[in-house]
Formats: C-alpha cells, sequence, structure tokens
C-alpha cells in the first residue's frame, strides 16, 4: 500500500497551528489556581516564548511577503503590528513584574485579550485576503518553518 503523502507546508497552516496554541494556553491559563505562582509562571513562560517566535517569522516573513501581495492591505498590516508592538510591550512587562502578583496576573489576561482579538483579525480578514490573492503559501511556509527551527526552543 503506497504511503500517503504529507501535505506540504503551508504558511497559514503553520501560523494557525501557533495560534490554536496560545488561545488553549490563555484558557488554561483562565482555569489555573492563580496562587500556584510556579505553575502560573511556566505557563506565562512558554506562551511569551511561543510569541515571541511567533510574531518574529510574522513580521520577518508573512507581512513582508502579504504587503507585497495585498496592494489594498496596507492598513490591516499596519495594524496587526501596532498590536505585535502592544503584546511585545506587555510581554517586557511581564518579565519585570513579580510572578503571582496581582499585576502579573492581570498583565498576562490583558495580554491573552489582544492576541484573542489579533488572532480574531488575521484569521478573519488578512489570511483569506492572502489565500485569494495566490501567496506562495508553501514557500512561504518552508521559510517560516525554517526561521522557527533556526530561533529554536
Amino acid at each position: 500500500m503506497p504511503k500517503p503523502k504529507s501535505k506540504p507546508l503551508n504558511a497559514i497552516s503553520l501560523l494557525e497551528e501557533d495560534h490554536k496554541y496560545v488561545r488553549k494556553a490563555f484558557r488554561d491559563f483562565e482555569k489555573m489556581d492563580h496562587e500556584d505562582t510556579e505553575a502560573v509562571q511556566a505557563l506565562v513562560q512558554q506562551v511569551c516564548a511561543a510569541l515571541e517566535a511567533h510574531t518574529k517569522v510574522e513580521e520577518e516573513i508573512f507581512y513582508p511577503a502579504a504587503r507585497k501581495a495585498l496592494k489594498d492591505g496596507g492598513d490591516l498590516l499596519a495594524e496587526a503590528e501596532v498590536e505585535h508592538d502592544s503584546a511585545k510591550d506587555l510581554m517586557r512587562k511581564l518579565r519585570r513584574l513579580e510572578p503571582g502578583s496581582e499585576e502579573y496576573i492581570a498583565t498576562f489576561t490583558v495580554l491573552g485579550e489582544y492576541v484573542n482579538h489579533h488572532i480574531k483579525e488575521e484569521e478573519a480578514e488578512m489570511f483569506p485576503k492572502a489565500r485569494r490573492r495566490g501567496m506562495n503559501l508553501e514557500l512561504l511556509g518552508k521559510k517560516l518553518m525554517a526561521r522557527k527551527v533556526a530561533l529554536g526552543p
């Protein structure tokens, strides 16, 4: 029996996998015992590391390609970059705060709200436009994956 062909890497699918991971992590955080400072800090660090890698590959690879392909997508991409900047600011703030403090919990909660809003916009507006404009999503997927591997765990 022949082996099934593996699907080629697709940039949007890879980005959506990241989205799924962080959405689940933010839901898990809401259900956690926030008094368990060690567990909270571990989750926050994992999510922040994932978000840092994700934003880097979007900004370095996906957004420039989308900017070229989406002639009318400049506002959408500019807004996405501002949202990334806000998320990075919150992640920098988290590094300075005491894990388990009310401000730490509140800051991560707000980060989740921002990120979930950003994800909805990308998946509802940017990604469908990218698909319609015939971007080479397989080639971009290979570039995204190579960059994520280079960034490390």
